[in-house]
């Protein structure tokens, strides 16, 4: 089964089975987070629904891998408002629409409209390939499968040039898995894991090469991943072979 990151934009499409678009890490909400900091932002919902409408003519069904909203535990009126507004037009554009829980999704089933499937934050299987979110330990068929497509840890790419300046730019990883520790604990291991960016424009990631032990989630966090395995692709199709070579910050 072919994946197939959508140019410019943080949306991977799974070819076979009638077509899924898979995107993670919405956030809905955390503007009101961010205006208690003293950032006046304005809502990124209206161009998060237009931009996944449009995608809508290249997958039959949506797979929103995690963290559709930001609040945590529980959803806030407006959160609640904008979750439905966004959910019923999804529900409009596409076949089928699926959220797989992430870590900040508890609560959420009370804002779903009906048709909206929800899945354990375990994972699901399209194919040959295994999705979850990230925050958990993927169950056995997920890490049957021959790809493991993840998201959670919003992987960005942070660049330094040698007068300080930074930049810091989305970015799709690409790992190999550590066979040992892999079958250490499940019956089989995937050939490849994906890590898919946040389609939050709000988002701007945590960079993969500046502190690979502070990378969350379990897989990373207990040496399931072989971070020096590590390739990545800027939205818009860059290859970055090592990002772990990219010239970092100097500590002082």
């Amino acid at each position: 089964m072919d994946l197939e990151p959508v140019p410019d934009m943080p949306a991977l499409r799974v070819k076979g089975a009638g077509g899924w678009m898979v995107v993670a890490d919405l956030h809905v909400g955390i503007e009101a987070q961010l205006r208690r900091s003293g950032f006046n932002l304005p809502s990124q919902m209206p161009k998060m629904t237009a931009a996944l409408e449009s995608l809508s003519g290249k997958a039959r069904n949506l797979m929103i891998l995690g963290d559709l909203k930001h609040r945590i535990p529980s959803v806030s009126h407006r959160e609640d408002m904008e979750l439905r507004e966004l959910l019923s037009r999804m529900l409009a554009a596409y076949k089928r629409v699926v959220l797989v829980a992430g870590n900040h999704d508890g609560g959420i089933a009370s804002a779903l409209p009906d048709g909206c499937e929800a899945l354990s934050s375990r994972g699901t299987v399209v194919g040959d390939v295994g999705l979850f979110h990230g925050h958990v330990w993927p169950s056995d068929d997920v890490m049957a499968a021959d790809t493991v497509v993840m998201a959670h840890i919003h992987p960005a790419v942070l660049m330094v040039d040698s007068l300080g300046t930074r930049s810091s730019e989305k970015c799709w990883v690409r790992a190999a898995f550590s066979k040992d520790k892999v079958m250490g604990r499940y019956r089989s291991c995937p050939g490849q894991l994906v890590v898919v960016p946040a389609f939050n424009p709000l988002l701007t990631g945590t960079p993969v090469n500046s502190d690979t032990g502070s990378i969350l989630g379990p897989l990373f966090k207990n040496g399931f991943v072989e971070t020096g395995s590590m390739k990545v692709h800027l939205l818009d199709g860059t290859y970055i072979d090592h990002p772990d070579r990219l010239s970092m910050p100097r500590r002082r």
